[in-house]
């Protein structure tokens, strides 16, 4: 068939509704996401970035205990040098590929909270994402802990508010567009898991709006008028359906004005090539345009490092500091580098001793970082004992619940307790 026997033969309803898949979004609950239009004078300013990485990362050899012999004995060959080591104190500094690092803490923007973990680790790389992830280690949870914080915002705003749609004062087609919370991975973590929100994973902007055929961009607009004509009229009065109905034209204008609004971004900064690179130039761009999201989340792959560790570490903490670096520059250069907080963890440490194949296995505590213009820099909790240890592996002494609950309490301005389940001590790193 060609193009135009296309525009002028009848578009069927089951080829429109497959362009539901190619706005890059899954289902109804996420077109719910997508279209929902919030009031932009409705959302609070702060806003959390959390970055998992991924495999395991060994946080012995990030935040490093270059003034114990004991770090030494345990790791006669992947040990970092001393002379080597960015210090924080006598005791303990930066891998030295964290440059940008050692230069956030000494801007008193960069907490590093020190021997992280939970009663009864588990070294299994599934079921310690998931605990991470839920903060529900007694239990296999169904909701993630970021996903109950979003629940939580959903409830205690009206309804009305959440759903309103926000014309009256902004030039038609020109909407400001509002998510909840993006993940920025092909997979949606299961931190995000909500009963109340669902969240849309947008790993490349430009895959995520209207499909047509490349060699034939002219239709594009014929085909979007005939993809919303289908969604305005078709003829049901079943509750569902119509929230359908309004979903599928709201999310396809709201892809749209997303692509707008990442082009419509300005900044000097250069970001790294790769892939979290790409994807903070794209989470600053979301901010700095108003999409209004409070959660953003982005993986990073390759820390489980059982051999080879000292090359594989050390470039994958490179890029970690250098987009990190670029992102917080970009943020500056609008204006946000004081709404957003940055959580950096990994879903466990590693063992103390090195293994004999140049790297480490599976083990348990290990730091989280938290960076930001609204953080409290500086050192927080004690650094596990290398020595006094649980089958090998460093003891946890602070839960990581208490990072959470910190987040939630004092940056979020939400009820921790109500979202973990629990109480938990804040730290005072906000």
């Amino acid at each position: 068939m060609t193009n135009h026997d296309f525009i002028n033969n009848p578009i069927s309803r089951r080829d429109f509704l497959a362009g539901l898949a190619a706005l890059g979004i899954l289902g109804h609950g996420q077109l719910e996401a997508l279209a929902a239009q919030i009031d932009p004078a409705a959302s609070a300013d702060r806003s959390i970035l959390v970055i998992q990485l991924n495999g395991g990362n060994d946080g012995i050899n990030t935040i490093i205990p270059y003034g114990n012999g004991a770090y030494y004995d345990a790791r006669p060959k992947i040990g970092i040098k001393q002379s080597e080591v960015l210090h924080i104190d006598d005791k303990v500094g930066f891998h030295p590929a964290l440059t940008q690092f050692q230069e956030f803490y000494k801007q008193g923007k960069l907490a590093v909270i020190q021997g992280v973990g939970y009663p009864e680790p588990n070294r299994s790389h599934f079921r310690s994402i998931e605990i991470w992830q839920t903060a529900q280690p007694d239990i296999i949870g169904d909701t993630g802990w970021l996903g109950r914080y979003l629940d939580y915002l959903s409830i205690s705003a009206a309804a009305s508010v959440r759903d309103k749609v926000v014309r009256a004062s902004i030039e038609p087609g020109k909407e400001k567009i509002a998510m909840m919370a993006v993940n920025v991975d092909p997979l949606l973590p299961k931190s995000l898991l909500a009963r109340k929100v669902a969240v849309p994973s947008v790993s490349d902007v430009q895959a995520f709006r209207f499909k047509v055929d490349p060699l034939y961009q002219t239709d594009r607009a014929l085909q979007l008028e005939a993809f919303n004509d289908i969604y305005r009229n078709f003829d049901d009065d079943r509750a569902v359906v119509k929230k359908l109905r309004t979903s599928g034209v709201e999310a396809n204008r709201a892809s749209e004005r997303l692509i707008d609004l990442v082009k419509g971004h300005k900044t000097t900064v250069k970001y790294p090539d790769g892939k979290l690179g790409s994807s903070l130039k794209f989470i600053a761009q979301m901010i700095s345009g108003g999409i209004g999201a409070k959660v953003y989340t982005v993986g990073y792959d390759g820390f489980d490092t059982h051999a080879g560790e000292l090359r594989t570490q050390t470039n994958l903490l490179a890029g970690l500091g250098k987009s990190l670096n670029a992102f917080q520059d970009d943020l500056k250069q609008n204006g946000c580098d004081d709404k957003v907080m940055v959580l950096i963890f990994s879903e466990f440490g590693r063992r103390v001793a090195e293994n004999g194949g140049g790297g480490t296995d599976h083990g348990t505590a290990g730091p989280c970082l938290v960076l930001g213009g609204g953080v409290k820099g500086g050192l927080y909790g004690q650094y596990p004992s290398l020595t006094d240890l649980d089958h090998g592996d460093l003891k946890f002494n602070v839960d990581f619940r208490t990072v959470y609950a910190t987040i939630l309490d004092r940056w979020l301005g939400a009820d921790s307790g109500e979202v973990l389940g629990k109480n938990f001590n804040n730290l005072e790193f906000c």
